[in-house]
């Protein structure tokens, strides 16, 4: 049965009526006043319209509310992940399918929700049973909802339609794209009427709203967006001729940086004021972790950590399912292996040591034993432990539970036609580890609380944004304490160049799985995506194996090699998203470059 608690101590009375409302505000009012009447008569009801406009925004954060694929998460096309089965979404992404115009996101869903939203905010005031504060602080809410969506369609499509009223049938619904620099000014000025209002915390039964630490989080990843050189560029990705600046500022301005720096610095002074941080029991700074396999995997499974600034608190097992991550294998270990790391970004983690891990290349005259798998996977840091098991390994982050070990993996068996040519009956090769984050101690728990801001975010932020304005000790002093919460020595490297590689290549290995990269990557214009990265050849371990029922079991491995699987898609018109046609045709908004 779906269990959704979206925040803690909501009641049952709450849930049904949200359960029958959901739908109500997401439709113009076109006979008169009756059903808004009666969402505010009581304190009950327009909470519950609030909440369920939560589930909506802070489903853009995980994989269902906002995003259009389902079966895995944006890792899939981000290139952290494989392509899913044949089936799924992400698989005729990968593939090009229909010239990869498909997007990945719901884009009404952004404006039947900025509506609901709107409504509530406009409507609040009429409910009998609520204080002049409660009514302020849920206004703020309503506000800092619509930043935090807008922000993804800003990292998701560039400047687009702004809307700050309700809209009536008479109404002209035509609103058209507002530039990228509109956008941003227009998110961080919701963050601020929020910020001036919303608590820093909220009492254990009402965990889950938004704080002030969590809109000053959105505020600092806007203007993290904003300095980064897809929209601060004097050149666009692609032109749009006199549109350009709807995908770009059109001028590069390094003041964009240091307003990341000062809002980020805000979020982070606030977030520690009210109790959150980075998880490092060991408590000593500058130096390894030596318990980074057990803070990391706290601070990115255990519900209402310390870390966590703001969750997508959808805690239904059919959400985990979507994302293919399994909780006990038994469940959906099929499905989740298809889905496995992929060999393009395996080269990301490295050895607790901090040294590189010299794992099989295309390209080697020979295959590896498997005992050479299960010795380097056993070498690898700890995130990497916490976030991956793989054949013939009990899964680190729970690790006297059977369940998560190699004798339920059931391994389903391929027969892909390596490059390399090696002998392949029997071969399976669904990438080169399988995801358990998430899930560190969670035994049989399926549901899993989507941690949208962490604060170890904050410090990457900072690290990053002070190497771009040369400021080189501050850059490794934040960069360094995400590292070392990691279990890896600190980086001390000062060539801005070098540095700046360090720093994304913390924020990939931080936040894998957390729907980050897809946006990153994109925004970075990174040289490489059509190159391995994203679009390209792709990259999977191929084990050979014994004819044995159960082929993760140690004594069934034989050997393992790097294959190329399939090669992937890749356009620069990717950097942004498409508009729905539909929108297009209406005359509503100019689509992006390329589609």
């Amino acid at each position: 049965m779906k269990k959704i608690i979206y925040f803690l101590a909501l009641s049952f009375s709450v849930l049904m009526f949200y359960a029958c409302q959901k739908d109500f505000l997401q439709v113009p009012d076109t006979t008169g006043t009756v059903d808004i009447n009666k969402v505010f008569s009581t304190k009950l009801n327009a909470e519950a319209e609030l909440f369920d406009s939560y589930q909506k925004v802070l489903g853009f954060g995980n994989n269902n509310g906002g995003y259009a694929i389902q079966y895995s998460t944006l890792g899939s096309i981000a290139g952290e992940r494989g392509r899913g089965w044949s089936w799924h979404p992400t698989y005729q992404i990968a593939n090009g399918g229909v010239t990869a115009n498909q997007t990945i996101f719901n884009y009404g869903t952004i404006y039947t929700t900025v509506r609901a939203l709107l409504i509530v905010n406009e409507n609040i005031d009429k409910v009998p049973d609520m204080d002049a504060n409660a009514k302020a602080i849920v206004k703020a809410e309503t506000k800092g909802l619509m930043a935090y969506i807008y922000m993804y369609g800003l990292k998701a499509y560039g400047g687009i339609p702004l809307v700050s009223k309700i809209y009536t049938a008479s109404d002209d619904l035509k609103v058209p794209r507002a530039t990228v620099e509109e956008t941003v000014n227009f998110i961080v000025k919701l963050c601020d009427d929020a910020a001036a209002t919303l608590p820093s915390t909220w009492p254990a039964n009402q965990k889950g709203r938004l704080t002030k630490p969590a809109v000053l989080a959105i505020k600092a990843q806007t203007l993290m967006f904003a300095a980064r050189p897809l929209f601060n560029s004097s050149t666009p990705y692609l032109s749009l001729g006199a549109n350009n600046k709807l995908i770009s500022y059109g001028t590069y301005n390094a003041q964009r940086w240091n307003d990341a720096i000062t809002a980020t610095n805000a979020a982070l002074t606030e977030a520690r004021s009210a109790g959150f941080e980075i998880i490092n029991t060991a408590g000593a700074t500058n130096v390894p972790n030596a318990n980074a396999l057990a803070d990391y995997g706290t601070a990115t499974s255990t519900p209402g950590n310390s870390e966590v600034i703001l969750a997508s608190q959808d805690e239904s097992n059919e959400a985990a399912r979507f994302r293919n991550l399994s909780g006990y294998w038994s469940d959906t270990k099929f499905n989740n292996q298809r889905n496995g790391l992929l060999g393009n970004f395996l080269p990301n983690y490295r050895k607790a040591d901090g040294t590189e891990q010299d794992w099989p290349k295309i390209g080697d005259a020979a295959p590896r034993a498997a005992t050479d798998y299960i010795t380097r996977f056993g070498q690898m840091e700890p995130r990497f432990r916490a976030d991956f098991a793989g054949p013939g390994i009990q899964a680190a982050n729970n690790p006297n539970d059977a369940k998560w070990g190699f004798n339920d993996w059931g391994v389903h068996v391929n027969n892909y036609s390596g490059s390399n040519n090696f002998p392949n009956t029997n071969d399976y090769g669904q990438g080169v580890a399988w995801p358990t984050k998430f899930y560190y101690r969670a035994g049989g728990r399926l549901w899993y609380q989507f941690p949208i801001f962490r604060v170890s975010e904050l410090y990457l932020n900072l690290a990053e944004a002070y190497n771009e304005t040369g400021q080189t000790a501050l850059a490794l002093t934040n960069l360094n304490v995400v590292r070392n919460r990691g279990g890896l020595p600190s980086a001390v490297e000062t060539d801005q160049v070098k540095l700046r590689a360090m720093i994304q290549r913390e924020w990939a290995v931080e936040f894998y799985d957390e729907n980050k990269r897809f946006f990153d990557i994109r925004h970075w214009r990174l040289p490489n995506l059509g190159s391995g990265m994203v679009g390209g050849d792709i990259l999977e371990f191929q084990f050979q194996v014994t004819s044995a029922s159960n082929h993760s079991l140690p004594s069934s491995l034989i050997n393992y090699y790097m294959s190329k699987v399939y090669t992937a898609y890749w356009n620069d018109k990717m950097h942004l998203e498409p508009f729905p046609q539909s929108e297009v045709n209406k005359g509503a908004v100019v689509q992006n470059p390329g589609y």
